[in-house]
């Protein structure tokens, strides 16, 4: 895989893990004011969508190719949109 490809997916991780911690911010809110199966088929839904989503856009850039430091790219994605959701809270 080429080394442009390997950024693009860096970088597009990263900033979907941030849309995914956004995301799981606002699915959290209704999870307190709905039943028990409502709760346990809507955090199935989001979770099987969001990673569908994320393996439709991987399969867009590079074939759906998935290495392990897409994984940590994520991850750092969803910790860093966890910070920016906690210190807008805090402001």
């Amino acid at each position: 895989m080429a080394l442009s490809i390997q950024l693009q997916v860096l970088i597009v991780s990263f900033l979907y893990g941030i849309l995914f911690s956004y995301l799981l911010k606002m699915q959290y809110q209704f999870l307190f004011e709905t039943t028990f199966i409502y709760k346990i088929s809507i955090t199935i839904l989001f979770v099987m969508d969001n990673c569908l989503l994320y393996f439709l856009i991987l399969k867009i850039i590079n074939h759906g190719m998935f290495h392990l430091y897409f994984l940590f790219s994520l991850i750092l994605g969803f910790l860093f949109g966890n910070y920016l959701v906690h210190k807008k809270n805090n402001n």
